[in-house]
């Protein structure tokens, strides 16, 4: 049964190239529309559809079928189609049904459509992490990373504080007071984000992860994993890496045994990666004997972060999320874009341009306050703010090169893209999404933009500079969006 299609659309870099992987998408996918639509998801089918292995369903209504849903798919992407089978249906339920598909689709690609609980463990290290046991940190983070009611709130009163104090000279101040926070930046991260520091002696990061169906995985987490995970982690680490010994399964299976999760639920990942080491070799290709500050912080998002303002006052952030995600080779060349940040006092340029910005921005305001009150002024903010921002992509696209250029290896930066920039692929599959990623008050350039970068550098496309090569092609690629923006409306 055919009908009119309304929705269509094929979404890139789902990885289904094993047939356990497709058999695990396919019941995914069945389940969460089972879940949405319960009695009203009609027939299911496994179909070939233009050579390609795909599935259809039935969304139907107490008068009759309603919705028709194909599900096509290869080895990387997945196209799936909505269809109205009755005549005078709204649209918005076809709308409807390709967002849940769109977000499962997400959902799987980061997850692979299971549950992963991860044991963390640094040897030398204490298990709990400090972050955790300290009351104080936990406060401050909440007030400052978490609480943006606050920072907004603090940063007024402080604002007003300083005019009240030196009138016209208070936007120089301003900007004077934010210079020993930048420059103790590599002290100030780490301690409010870091868990555990990394280092020569303590190199190692180990991540025992129990992958499980997500409706075992709900289950476990709430009866064992979160009221018995410290208590798990030391008896793991008490009975293995303490004492010199590799963790290994029998050992694993045998202490979850004693806490009710049966082998036959889940299976087990050990991940051992030598951090420090992938810091020292970057240190190196970099030609820096001096090392920043590594710290390993205990969050599921996968993101690395550098701050200060050269070698010798500079720290790395690592979080267990991109650990988790990414293999030795992708953590080198992402680790290898921070390593560029460093290199070039990226946040010293980051300071110089947001304070010219704002600077400019308080002049022009201040010259031509009643032009600058009409939306005139509200234009010229949008504008200046923008362009800052524009600038701050030419930067991280330099990162991107530098990494791709020192490291070796821009296709591993590309995969590591591929696997932490899901949802930003999907939002910019059109040129529209992609003109707004550029125009986003956002540092980053479009991820299709970087991940085409990349991809043409590895190539062995020769580059006749970082800098010239990042501005010239973030360029052209803006104004590509611009162009065909217009054309496609």
């Amino acid at each position: 049964m055919l009908g009119l299609t309304v929705l269509e659309k094929e979404i890139p870099y789902i990885d289904l190239s094993d047939d356990v992987t497709r058999r695990r998408f396919e019941d995914f996918i069945t389940r969460v529309l089972r879940d949405t639509y319960g009695k009203y998801l009609g027939g299911t089918l496994s179909v070939s559809y233009s050579g390609s292995p795909g599935l259809l369903f039935y969304i139907d209504h107490d008068s009759g079928p309603l919705l028709e849903v194909l599900l096509t798919y290869s080895a990387s992407s997945v196209r799936y189609r909505v269809s109205l089978l009755r005549p005078f249906v709204s649209s918005t339920l076809a709308e409807r049904v390709a967002t849940i598909i769109e977000n499962a689709l997400r959902f799987f690609a980061e997850t692979g459509g299971i549950g992963v609980a991860y044991f963390v463990f640094v040897p030398g290290r204490q298990i709990v992490p400090p972050r955790t046991e300290s009351k104080t940190r936990r406060a401050l983070q909440a007030l400052l990373l978490s609480n943006l009611v606050f920072l907004f709130a603090m940063s007024i009163l402080i604002s007003y504080v300083v005019y009240v104090v030196f009138r016209n000279y208070a936007p120089f101040v301003l900007v004077l007071m934010q210079v020993p926070i930048m420059l103790l930046s590599y002290k100030l991260v780490p301690h409010l984000m870091g868990d555990w520091r990394i280092d020569r002696k303590h190199r190692f990061v180990y991540l025992v992860g129990l992958r499980m169906p997500l409706d075992k995985y709900e289950e476990v987490l709430q009866r064992v994993i979160l009221p018995k995970r410290y208590e798990i982690k030391q008896r793991l680490y008490s009975a293995s890496l303490e004492k010199g010994e590799e963790l290994n399964t029998e050992l694993i299976s045998s202490l979850l045994s004693e806490y009710g999760i049966s082998p036959e639920d889940y299976d087990t990942e050990i991940k051992k990666v030598d951090l420090y080491g992938i810091i020292e070799r970057l240190a190196v290709r970099f030609k820096t004997k001096r090392i920043p500050v590594v710290f390993l912080s205990n969050i599921v998002i996968p993101n690395a972060a550098a701050s200060g303002v050269g070698w010798s006052l500079s720290s790395l952030i690592v979080t267990t999320g991109l650990i988790s995600r990414l293999d030795e080779e992708e953590l080198e060349a992402v680790l290898g874009h921070e390593f560029s940040h460093i290199k070039r006092r990226d946040v010293l340029t980051f300071f110089l341009l947001s304070s010219t910005e704002y600077l400019s921005r308080v002049y022009i305001a201040m010259l031509l306050w009643p032009l600058f009150a009409t939306p005139l002024g509200f234009l010229y903010l949008w504008f200046s703010l923008t362009a800052f921002f524009i600038a701050a992509k030419f930067i991280e696209a330099r990162a991107d090169v530098d990494s791709a250029y020192t490291v070796g290896r821009p296709e591993k930066l590309a995969s590591a893209l591929r696997k932490i920039g899901f949802r930003h692929f999907n939002l910019e599959s059109k040129w529209s999404g992609r003109l707004a990623a550029w125009l986003r008050w956002d540092p980053h350039p479009p991820i299709t933009f970087r991940h085409e970068k990349l991809l043409e550098m590895s190539s062995g496309k020769t580059i006749k500079g970082v800098w010239r090569e990042a501005i010239v092609s973030c360029l052209k690629d803006l104004l590509s969006s611009l162009k065909y923006s217009w054309v496609t409306r």
